[in-house]
């Protein structure tokens, strides 16, 4: 059995600025800053509040939110199953495109297997939304434009700000500029190999990606298989960064939670998403099963998105895990004393885990994706091997044996909760516009 001492391992992690990023960059930022002044911000992401599918939607909507708090004027462009008028969402200009595809990404799964292939082969060349764009890029006029989840947004859109001489940033936070599901999952197992299929229906992207001027990534690991894959290569290592996500917990208070008398409860354990294959599910409560009933319980939170709860509740027959639906997170975070983040497909960086720390909660994960990087790539005590349920006992039973006294609390993730404040995300986004727009404008005639 492991016996690490909890609280802290946890502390020597630390988060370190790119090493790409120079000593001189903080002049370089305060000249581009003076230069260019307050920016006209354009934000182009798959989806945008109040329509959610996923994290990325949020962490869009806190960016654009946030620059405008420091001063600048910011638009967000997405596709919507029917276009809508110009509007005004927490101060950010708000344009909702038609999306010209076959269907409309949430009737994704009611199509055949033909016809998703198809719709992704056609959506390379999705001349119409890129023109869609080229409107929004003419009624805003901005200075920069960031792009996010292109998910069934044809990267066209890239050449219509390159011909209007508008630099552009991509944020990666998926994987659907080298996947045709977005995951590099196929199977029951993460893509250990990149297929044909997405190769072909992807190709374009090749070409169209070197129109970015400069890449952002959430997580280290995503950043270095996409250019593994080919994409931005064309970049210079200091156009090519690591952003975390900005991440609240709305009524978050840690130090409310850490004051909830738990005397006499049983360890809490919890899963906060969605409740899949890939997510690791099975593998959590295959790790319980292998722990049997005692001074623990399991809360999970989240829904599938089809039948297959059914298939996680009967796998977890007989022991104290509860599925208790959707949940709110400062809520479910607080009846918790650990999380669990069993990803099997290598997650690029999980919004659950920001949430978690800044409400002083602890993570257990699987050492895939960008999980590591958030947990410390070295802490063995807190990261088990993907799809491994033995290993997640291990430190399951660990956890339970020393008892919530030990474990650690906000002010041991501090490496994280700094860096994902809503100010300091848009603090380094600015630093690199402004870099980018001062280029542009010195280099013109």
């Amino acid at each position: 059995m492991i016996t690490p001492t909890l609280s802290s391992n946890y502390a020597r992690v630390r988060a370190e600025e790119p090493r790409s990023q120079g000593q001189d960059r903080p002049r370089d930022q305060a000249a581009a800053r003076a230069v260019t002044g307050p920016l006209r911000i354009l934000h182009l992401s798959a989806l945008y509040p109040p329509y959610i599918v996923g994290g990325a939607e949020r962490s869009v909507e806190h960016l654009a939110e946030e620059l405008v708090a420091a001063g600048h004027t910011v638009a967000a462009a997405c596709i919507a199953r029917e276009p809508e008028p110009k509007s005004v969402r927490g101060g950010v200009t708000v344009y909702r495109m038609a999306h010209h595809n076959d269907f409309w990404l949430e009737d994704w799964p009611k199509a055949t297997r033909f016809g998703r292939a198809w719709a992704k082969l056609k959506q390379q060349w999705n001349f119409a939304v890129a023109a869609e764009f080229g409107r929004v890029l003419d009624d805003f006029r901005p200075d920069i434009v960031n792009t996010h989840s292109l998910l069934d947004v044809s990267t066209l859109v890239w050449r219509e700000a390159a011909k209007r001489g508008i630099p552009i940033v991509h944020t990666v936070c998926e994987y659907d500029l080298i996947c045709g599901n977005a995951a590099m999952f196929k199977d029951g197992k993460p893509c250990d190999r990149w297929h044909l299929g997405c190769k072909v229906v992807n190709a374009a992207k090749q070409i169209t990606n070197r129109s970015v001027d400069a890449v952002v990534s959430v997580g280290t690991e995503i950043l270095k298989t996409h250019v593994d894959h080919g994409l931005f290569a064309h970049l210079a290592p200091e156009r090519r960064r690591v952003i975390f996500y900005s991440c609240t917990v709305p009524e978050g208070d840690p130090e409310a939670r850490r004051r909830i008398d738990r005397t006499g409860q049983p360890m809490t354990f919890g899963y906060l998403g969605r409740i899949n294959t890939e997510k690791g599910v099975g593998t959590m409560i295959d790790a319980f099963r292998r722990i049997g009933p005692g001074d623990w319980r399991c809360l999970v939170a989240g829904h599938a998105m089809d039948d297959s709860i059914e298939r996680f509740k009967a796998q977890a027959e007989g022991l104290p895990i509860e599925f208790v639906g959707w949940a709110k997170p400062a809520e479910f975070l607080s009846a918790i004393d650990v999380l669990i983040v069993p990803s099997f497909w290598a997650e690029p960086s999980p919004r659950t885990i920001y949430e978690a720390y800044t409400m002083g909660v602890p993570v257990i994960g699987a050492a895939s994706g960008g999980i590591p990087e958030l947990i410390g790539e070295d802490n063995a005590d807190w990261l088990f091997t993907p799809g491994d349920d033995a290993d997640l006992a291990a430190r399951l039973r660990t956890v339970i044996a020393r008892g919530r006294g030990d474990l650690p609390d906000e002010r041991s993730f501090q490496h994280v909760i700094r860096e994902s404040t809503s100010q300091r995300v848009a603090e380094k986004y600015i630093d690199l516009y402004a870099e980018l727009v001062a280029e542009r404008r010195a280099s013109r005639p």
